[in-house]
């Protein structure tokens, strides 16, 4: 994993995805006393390994003023192996078991600090996953953009997780990648036909069980509409990469209370 933060000092260079910071370490950079810390975001993007979303909301969050550590997760293989970042399932549980003990890390650190888990594509697999690993609801919010995985996957464990919200961002745009890419390459966890941010996650029935029914109560999907094409986000799996989409939609959500109905 590597880390951005607002402010200085500067942050060192990012490690080679080869050469992943443990929990420990990455816990020991981001509570360094000399860097205010008013809460944690941790990011992780698509596959490929190229980051963009991450970069992208750092500086969003520091344009937006908050005193806020941003983390982007290294959990890839390398720029451009993205059939590797897909298609090896165990390593992206790995990656998720990072995330979730550097949450639990951060919490016993800072325990007033809300923690939010923000996921690109490929690697909104990696936060889900973080979430269910977890012991308790020690995540504020969770936003999932455009995410790889299937439909019908079930986020009952990941909801509870979350104290507030899981908010799903999805496009019936997205086709080349969450639709031809997916169906021919399998989603995140190795499902093929269409990626959940083309056509939002399957929800519960009244005939499922209560336990499921309540979890999905903190499920907020967001279908794209022409009006975010303002933002840089024409419906497409690149647009959420878009700053001043991350700004005007994503950024709000990184705040305790956050805008009620987006």
């Amino acid at each position: 994993m590597s880390w951005l933060r607002k402010g200085p000092p500067r942050p060192p260079a990012s490690p080679s995805p080869r050469r992943r910071t443990s929990p420990a370490a990455a816990v020991e950079a981001i509570t360094d006393p000399a860097v205010p810390c008013e809460g944690l975001v941790l990011v992780a993007d698509g596959i490929g390994g190229f980051d963009l979303c991450g970069r992208a909301l750092a500086g969003a969050v520091r344009r937006a003023g908050l005193d806020y550590t941003t983390w982007v997760v290294r959990w890839g293989h390398g720029v451009g192996r993205w059939y590797a970042d897909l298609t090896n399932a165990a390593d992206c549980a790995a990656r998720a078991g990072d995330v979730a003990e550097t949450v639990r890390l951060f919490r016993a650190r800072r325990p007033d600090a809300p923690i939010f888990l923000v996921g690109k594509s490929g690697g909104c697999a990696v936060m889900v996953q973080a979430l269910e690993r977890l012991d308790a609801a020690d995540v504020e919010r969770a936003v999932l953009l455009a995410p790889a995985l299937s439909p019908g996957y079930d986020l009952t464990r990941a909801l509870e997780r979350v104290r507030r919200e899981l908010v799903v961002f999805w496009s019936p745009l997205d086709v080349f990648f969450l639709g031809v890419g997916t169906g021919v390459f399998g989603t995140s966890d190795r499902v093929w036909g269409r990626g959940a941010g083309l056509v939002g996650f399957r929800t519960p029935g009244p005939a499922d069980a209560p336990r499921r029914v309540e979890a999905y109560a903190k499920l907020r999907q967001v279908r794209w509409t022409p009006a975010m094409s303002l933002s840089g986000y024409f419906g497409g799996h690149l647009g959420p990469d878009s700053p001043r989409f991350l700004s005007r939609y994503v950024v709000p959500l990184l705040r305790v209370g956050g805008p009620p109905g987006g």
